[in-house]
């Protein structure tokens, strides 16, 4: 059954690869398996999204969830649920207040605006291209409510840029990646809490093409819009057969 507005949320959902030399007198790092799935530059997802060159795109793929007048709103609620500019505490205490008013801050934070994989290396430019962070990072073993995969940087003094935690995203598989980054991993243990409440990045590869782009807005609509049809269809049947019985 088609849906007549949309209310959606965002989706917060191997083999090892070659070792690589740091010098050709440098003992070889073993490359981690998960960074070695994101190895590329990258750039904020929601920007991309919210191109007007995809806007077509967009309307496509939510016009298979919701009824032909509702098509328009239901994108623009999607794109700015994940467009907030506010999180942490004030953003939690906004919400509080005002549960109809949630949306989640996507953005790279730090004056980042490009993040690059290269091996176990992490770093990150600002608008003028200027290094704002470059560390290698190993992974960590640490249960999370979200499921994130935690990585700790090799260098003392790293900042912000300590502790990353990616969602198990991979370009070849949900064709973005999220995660969030923090000088302790504390504040990465929950979207709702803490000084990076409802704050998650998102990312696309800087040289995505327009298939990519297209799957990833499908993917999107199909884990938000879809699931509220499918939640509505099982309510639906659970009430039938409530009335049978």
């Amino acid at each position: 059954m088609k849906r007549r507005m949309a209310i959606g949320t965002l989706c917060l959902s191997m083999s090892l690869c070659a070792a690589f030399g740091f010098s050709a007198c440098a003992e070889e790092a073993e490359q981690d398996a998960y960074l070695g799935e994101i190895q590329g530059s990258f750039v904020e997802l929601f920007p991309e999204f919210s191109k007007e060159e995809n806007r077509s795109t967009w309307e496509k793929h939510a016009a298979e969830y919701v009824d032909a007048d509702a098509v328009s709103d239901s994108v623009d609620y999607l794109l700015s649920f994940c467009m907030a500019d506010t999180y942490g505490p004030d953003a939690a205490a906004a919400y509080e207040k005002d549960p109809e008013s949630m949306r989640f801050d996507c953005y790279f934070l730090g004056d980042v605006k490009e993040f690059t994989v290269d091996g176990n290396t992490i770093s990150g430019v600002d608008a003028d291209g200027k290094e704002v962070f470059s560390h290698t990072y190993h992974a960590m073993d640490m249960d999370n409510e979200n499921g994130f995969l935690f990585y700790e940087s090799d260098d003392a003094d790293s900042g912000m840029f300590t502790y990353f935690a990616f969602s198990p995203d991979t370009p070849e598989t949900t064709y973005h990646l999220e995660f969030r980054y923090a000088d302790n991993t504390d504040d990465l243990q929950s979207w709702f809490e803490g000084n990076y409440a409802y704050w998650n990045a998102a990312a696309i590869l800087k040289d995505y093409d327009a298939e990519m782009m297209d799957d990833c807005i499908e993917l999107f609509c199909s884990e938000n819009l879809g699931a509220e049809e499918e939640s509505e269809g099982a309510t639906e049947a659970e009430t039938e057969a409530a009335t049978e019985a």
